[in-house]
C-alpha cells in the first residue's frame, strides 16, 4: 500500500461515525431540524395561499438559505458542543433534504406540476413530500439520543 492509501488508527469510517456516541447537547440539532421543518412549512404555506409567478424559486431559495444558516450555526458550535455522530447525522440529513428537494423541484417542473397556471397548493404538496429526509433524520437522531446507553457509550 502506498502512504496515501493507508488508514491511520485515528481515522473513522462513515459507518463508525454514524454509530458513534452522542451527547446531551445533540438535542439542539434536533431543534435545528425542527426549525428547518418550520421554515419549510411556513414558506410553502405562504406560497400556497398567495401564489406568485416563480414561487418554486422562492421556496427552494428560502429552504436553502435556512439550511445554510443552520449548518453555519452548527459548524460554529460543533467542536465544543456536539458529538461527531450527532453532527454527521445533522449534515447528512440536511444534505439528503436539499438533494431530495432539488429532485422534487425538477420533477415538478418537467411534469408541469409547478407552472404559472397550476394552483398554489401544488407547492405545498411538494414541500410536504420534500420533508421526508428531515423527518427521517429527526427520527433517527432522536432515537439515537433516547436509546439507553451502554457502559461504553457514556458521553452523555
Amino acid at each position: 500500500m502506498r502512504s496515501w492509501q493507508t488508514k491511520s488508527a485515528s481515522q473513522q469510517s462513515v459507518r463508525e461515525i454514524f454509530a458513534g456516541p452522542v451527547t446531551r447537547e445533540d438535542w439542539q440539532l434536533v431543534w435545528m431540524f425542527a426549525g428547518l421543518v418550520s421554515l419549510d412549512v411556513a414558506v410553502a404555506a405562504y406560497l400556497s395561499l398567495f401564489p406568485i409567478d416563480g414561487g418554486f424559486l422562492y421556496f427552494i431559495v428560502g429552504i436553502m438559505f435556512g439550511a445554510s444558516v443552520l449548518i453555519g450555526a452548527g459548524s460554529l458550535r460543533f467542536k465544543h458542543h456536539y458529538s461527531a455522530a450527532g453532527f454527521f447525522w445533522f449534515l447528512a440529513s440536511i444534505g439528503a433534504f436539499q438533494a431530495w428537494n432539488i429532485v422534487i423541484m425538477w420533477g415538478s417542473l418537467l411534469s408541469r406540476w409547478w407552472t404559472h397556471n397550476q394552483p398554489g397548493y401544488h407547492i405545498g404538496i411538494g414541500a410536504i413530500v420534500g420533508l421526508i429526509p428531515l423527518v427521517i433524520g429527526i427520527w433517527k437522531l432522536g432515537q439515537k439520543l433516547t436509546r439507553p446507553m451502554s457502559s461504553s457509550n457514556r458521553s452523555i
